[in-house]
């Protein structure tokens, strides 16, 4: 036999279905059929907006008719059908992802002002409409906007159905015996809702907090922040905090990125490359990133423990790349994020590194792992990096600029104080400022020494460049990274060509085995 809570269930099914058959006809066509054909860019992603609001609201309608005939088979069938077969227990993680998509639709679409621009196209109409609207709605006055009615339109009848559910699905998990195979369903099922109910009360709250910052902001800084998908998560505004050494006037934490705004310029900072070191004295917590860091003071404790925690929490979001649920900070992933990472970022800072992009891992603030490093001109390097520099063995490709070609060079560098690198192969040592002794010529393929002065002119006249890092090889030099760069024969003779052997030798890629040097460390190291 069915209880009066399962009835109460089909009836608030009942209703929903309508209601929605009802806000699709009288709000989410019109809006569509205002927004076609749009000219500018803006409207453009109104219109993308508003038809993935739409798609939203199809499947959340298709969905609660699936529940409803589920009910109603429930209700037909008691001794048959049990409380297994009802859509919201047996498939209450299917029905949380498709409302949570549409709470996700509705909120960048408030965040944007998709409601209000799209409603100006028919100022007119609307007008008439608004008493259809009201109708929907209960609590909204009649000198409400047109905006603010489309909004609480789309808003007011979703928050009441997922607070019905909650409270008829806890009235059921009462009246079902303790070993009852469906009574773990029906409990999951109030859980799960009640934490959508969390979950839509902070998604509404932050996109609210969201549209009301852009009109704060300058035109130019508001073309750059403003995305539909961004959220607002504290501002310095609300909560003051200094800002050092850049000394920003506004400091602004999105679920994204952090933003520091010094006049008319703009300083983003991705989340994913952003590590939380906690101050000595209490009210200063310190922010690394791989071209910046700075120092984060509050006012009192109380600031400083806002902000400092917000910004942990939304860098492990970022990392996961999906909002917690049910709140942020209340997952049941870990709420510490990770020192090493593994993501990209362009320099942007003057330097060697300037206009390269690393992608690989990292850790507090610096390439540090497996990763590679990449040129505008083309020149990549691929290899292990310790704390931001090449380290190790790794690949260096340097562009042709004459021919479609790469030349491939082996690289092995060390980082250890006190060492350098010595090639075993020749009695050479003397790493100075870019220069390295060059080998002699490989041996003759014949068997037999090649003699003359052209000869030998042709094969021993290479000479090899290196690349330095930030610091200098050397003999008991703290080491940074090395590359071999480009082989470039002199010419030897002017009566006779080299010979294809030397050649060869010329442009080949080198590589020396390495052990550590023997030499006495430097006084300066």
């Amino acid at each position: 036999m069915c209880s009066p809570e399962e009835a109460a269930l089909l009836r608030l099914e009942e209703v929903f279905s309508a209601t929605l058959a009802r806000v699709n006809s009288l709000v989410l066509q019109p809006l569509l059929s205002a927004a076609r054909e749009p000219s500018e860019p803006q409207s453009r992603e109104c219109l993308r907006l508003l038809q993935q609001l739409h798609s939203s609201s199809q499947q959340l309608w298709e969905l609660t008719g699936e529940s409803l005939h589920s009910l109603q088979e429930r209700l037909r069938h008691p001794d048959s059908t049990g409380l297994e077969s009802l859509l919201l227990l047996r498939g209450a993680d299917h029905v949380l992802q498709v409302y949570t998509e549409y709470i996700e639709s509705y909120t960048s679409c408030i965040v944007v002002q998709a409601f209000q621009k799209a409603a100006k196209r028919r100022s007119e109409f609307w007008r008439g409409q608004l008493k259809a609207l009201r109708q929907l709605l209960s609590g909204v006055g009649s000198k409400g906007s047109v905006g603010t009615a489309l909004i609480q339109a789309l808003r007011q009848p979703l928050t009441h159905h997922v607070q019905q559910y909650v409270l008829l699905l806890l009235s059921l998990a009462d009246t079902v015996p303790e070993r009852h195979p469906a009574r773990e369903l029906v409990v999951n099922a109030a859980t799960l809702f009640g934490n959508l109910q969390s979950f839509m009360r902070q998604a509404l709250d932050q996109a609210v907090a969201t549209q009301a910052l852009w009109p704060t902001l300058s035109r130019r800084q508001r073309d750059v922040l403003c995305t539909p998908a961004r959220r607002l998560l504290q501002d310095s505004q609300d909560v003051p905090v200094t800002v050092t050494p850049l000394r920003a006037e506004r400091a602004l934490l999105f679920d994204d990125a952090l933003v520091l705004l010094q006049g008319h310029n703009v300083h983003t900072f991705d989340l994913k490359l952003v590590w939380v070191d906690p101050g000595q004295d209490g009210g200063t917590f310190h922010l690394l990133t791989p071209e910046e860091e700075f120092s984060f003071r509050a006012k009192d404790p109380q600031g400083h423990a806002v902000w400092q925690w917000k910004v942990t929490q939304a860098v492990c979001q970022a990392l996961r790349g999906k909002k917690d649920f049910p709140l942020l900070g209340a997952g049941l992933e870990p709420s510490e994020p990770p020192a090493c990472r593994c993501t990209a970022h362009t320099f942007r800072a003057e330097g060697r590194f300037c206009q390269a992009t690393y992608e690989g891992e990292w850790c507090r603030g610096r390439p540090h792992g497996k990763g590679t490093l990449k040129w505008p001109d083309g020149q990549n390097h691929v290899g292990d990096f310790h704390q931001g520099l090449e380290h190790g063995f790794g690949i260096r490709l340097l562009p042709q600029a004459s021919e479609d070609r790469f030349d491939c060079y082996k690289t092995l560098c060390d980082t250890a104080p006190k060492r350098c690198i010595r090639a075993t192969s020749r009695r050479a040592c003397g790493m100075a400022l870019g220069c390295l002794r060059a080998p002699r010529r490989p041996p003759n393929p014949s068997g037999t020494r090649a003699t003359g002065r052209r000869a030998r002119g042709a094969a021993m006249a290479s000479r090899m460049t290196v690349t330095g890092a930030s610091a200098i090889l050397a003999c008991g030099r703290r080491t940074s990274a090395m590359a071999w760069e480009s082989w470039s024969p002199r010419r030897a003779s002017v009566t006779r060509a080299p010979s294809m052997q030397t050649r060869w030798w010329a442009r080949a890629s080198f590589s020396l085995r390495t052990t550590p040097c023997t030499r006495a460390p430097s006084p300066r190291t």
